[in-house]
């Protein structure tokens, strides 16, 4: 069954470097914090260099809200660009492929191969409006159960980024003792209040849209899905993530002064651009599900309180930030590292914002390497 107006990957789609697990088939479902049961789940990932026969050199990698398990590798069949952090992982690298197993996962809730909204239930139905609410714990939840199908007991490290470093968070208090070391990058131990504004604006602008028919879209013809607000909302955040000394170094200068129309006019079609982009690879459900799961994103839900749960974490801990970050400020990686014992918050100095990690990723680089060790 093919879907339309949506960005997800697909069953027939070329797979590419994905492979896939059933982790909780429909008579075993995944039990979730809200209440409900999830099945089947199928979760997709992506792997490079070999596991040691003792399984001891296994390292997962969590990606950001919009990015899937192609972390590396080429553009091809099944994967529209190279890999999002192409320079980090392969022989010789940050995560030395000589020497490590990377495993990177596509989330829970998202539309890369890993069951989500336009994945098809027991029945061949898609889950639409229908596939319930996620909590950070659930995905990890279904993230060790992928671990436990790979036989893998322990990872010698566990690295996260954005609201993947969430996960990754969470899998070190949840599971201490399957997580050696962690890096957390641009990452918090709860959702601030600027970011959370700005994933309601988000959520907003896609339900908004006449054509999301409250998430049912799928059986609609091409064409007639939640493109606009999906766009609109990409563009809102895509410039929020950016920075004024970051978009003038792009957009400003002379060219600002001289010809302000011709100027705003490609900035405003470079912004718009991001948004239509992100329509064509991702899907709009999937981008509710997700950013719904970061609004309610604290380690300390379920425990009593977020300092309780950053005592629980044994792994050798890193935390990078960034000095311009707005969505999770450098004061975030500061309270992680503060909470985490024997943990160091390294603070960066960018123009890049939260993008740092993506558009610089050799800043990231040698605390990558401390952490692989």
């Amino acid at each position: 069954m093919r879907l339309n107006n949506t960005g997800a990957w697909q069953p027939g789609d070329p797979p590419g470097n994905r492979r896939f697990i059933t982790t909780h088939p429909a008579e075993a479902p995944l039990p979730l914090r809200c209440g409900r049961n999830l099945g089947p789940v199928t979760m997709a990932y992506e792997s490079w260099g070999a596991l040691a026969p003792d399984r001891s050199n296994a390292v997962l990698i969590l990606p950001p809200l919009t990015m899937n398990s192609h972390a590396a590798g080429p553009a091809g069949p099944g994967h529209r660009a190279e890999g999002w952090w192409n320079s980090l992982i392969g022989p010789g690298k940050a995560v030395d492929t000589n020497r490590f197993h990377a495993v990177v996962i596509n989330n829970l809730g998202g539309c890369d191969g890993s069951t989500g909204p336009a994945s098809l239930d027991a029945e061949g139905r898609p889950w639409a409006s229908r596939f319930p609410a996620l909590e950070i714990r659930d995905q990890v939840d279904a993230e060790a159960a992928l671990a436990d199908a790979l036989g893998i007991e322990r990872w010698h490290a566990v690295v996260g980024m954005s609201i993947g470093g969430a996960r990754a968070l969470e899998w070190a208090v949840s599971r201490p003792d399957r997580v050696d070391r962690l890096l957390l990058v641009a990452a918090a131990a709860r959702t601030w209040i600027e970011q959370a504004g700005q994933l309601h604006i988000e959520l907003e602008l896609i339900q908004r849209d006449p054509h999301f028919h409250g998430g049912e879209f799928y059986h609609l013809p091409e064409g007639c899905g939640p493109r606009t607000g999906s766009a609109l909302a990409r563009s809102f955040s895509h410039m929020r993530y950016g920075t004024e000394s970051y978009w003038q170094d792009r957009f400003g200068g002379e060219a600002w002064n001289q010809d302000p129309d011709g100027a705003h006019d490609r900035f405003r079609a470079y912004v718009l651009a991001q948004g239509d982009k992100l329509w064509e690879r991702f899907d709009a459900n999937s981008n509710l599900v997700l950013s719904e799961t970061a609004l309610r994103a604290t380690v300390g839900r379920g425990r009593a309180s977020v300092d309780d749960a950053l005592a629980q974490v044994t792994a050798r801990t890193h935390v990078v930030g960034f000095t311009t970050d707005r969505a999770y400020p450098p004061a975030a990686q500061r309270e992680l590292a503060a909470g985490i014992k024997g943990a160091t918050a390294h603070i960066l100095e960018t123009d890049l914002g939260h993008y740092g990690f993506m558009l610089a990723p050799h800043l990231v680089e040698p605390y990558l390497r401390l952490t692989m060790g």
